[in-house]
């Protein structure tokens, strides 16, 4: 169950980009992939003026590079490349509808933080997404799913159980909740109300338990209730983890899709690589 076959990865010559690409190179290991690394070519203006200057040809050979060492480190495996021409957001955020899986670094700029490009394709892409932070090295760690909704995410706990059995590994749930500040005030005069909740995230935290015993009973699975800002918690919580995955849902403002808060700040605090898996 849960095995990808595609994986594309994105590179821009970023030490972000190379950690997607080690990333990607310790996937192929595991399992049995097909690889497409890419990377966007945006025309710039300037080009118009520095006559005799192939700019496409500098990103081909990034690609043409890239797609020699993953064939060198994993002997046998498919790869291809394609160069995007167009704006990176459009032109990435269109091609997750051709993998399985699509694998970004956390595109950091000069300022020292994390650049904005994963998370807007990781709010509309058509496949989970991967955002590997640029100084990633394998850890050995268990794969983290977090959970805050009461709703069940069958979706979210398979890629998730999925990517635990890959690698051996146990699988450790986090289920987060917490009391918006004027439900809050209001408890101090109906405490029963804290005690309804609890026993309401209880419930689905268990529901969740059973799903992953009864459809993935290979898997080890450990359990975590706490109640706070969940990504605060799994911010905390999955340092030293081998992977994070967490759901999205569907957000909109004027037209164009967002992240939820959760996802978005996880993607900023990046405690390990993060997977958005769309629900």
């Amino acid at each position: 169950m849960n095995i990808v076959d595609r994986i594309m990865v994105v590179v821009d010559g970023t030490a972000s980009g190379e950690a997607a690409v080690r990333w990607t190179v310790e996937r192929a290991k595991a399992v049995p992939v097909s690889i497409e690394v890419t990377t966007v070519y945006v025309p710039m203006p300037s080009e118009s003026v520095l006559a005799g200057n192939d700019f496409r040809a500098v990103y081909a050979r990034l690609l043409e590079e890239t797609v020699g060492r993953i064939e060198s480190a994993v002997p046998g495996v498919a790869v291809t490349a394609a160069l995007r021409t167009g704006q990176s957001r459009t032109e990435l955020t269109t091609a997750t509808a051709e993998a399985d899986l699509f694998v970004i670094g956390t595109g950091s700029s000069e300022a020292g933080l994390y650049g904005v490009l994963p998370i807007r394709i990781a709010s509309a892409a058509h496949c989970p997404v991967v955002v590997v932070p640029a100084d990633w090295e394998p850890s050995g760690g268990v794969v983290m799913v977090g959970l805050e909704s009461t709703e069940q995410e069958p979706k979210v706990v398979d890629f998730a159980a999925g990517e635990a059995q890959r690698a051996n590994t146990e699988l450790t749930v986090v289920h987060s909740w917490s009391v918006p500040t004027l439900i809050a005030v209001a408890m101090f005069a109906h405490p029963g109300v804290w005690k309804s909740m609890l026993e309401l995230h209880s419930k689905s935290l268990a529901a969740t338990m059973d799903y992953v015993r009864r459809v993935w009973p290979d898997v080890d699975v450990h359990q975590r209730l706490k109640e706070g800002q969940a990504a605060r918690i799994l911010a905390e919580d999955a340092r030293g983890a081998a992977l994070l995955v967490v759901g999205r849902r569907e957000h909109t403002t004027m037209g164009d899709a967002i992240l939820g808060s959760t996802s978005h700040d996880l993607l900023i605090a990046m405690p390990c690589p993060v997977v958005v898996v769309p629900e």
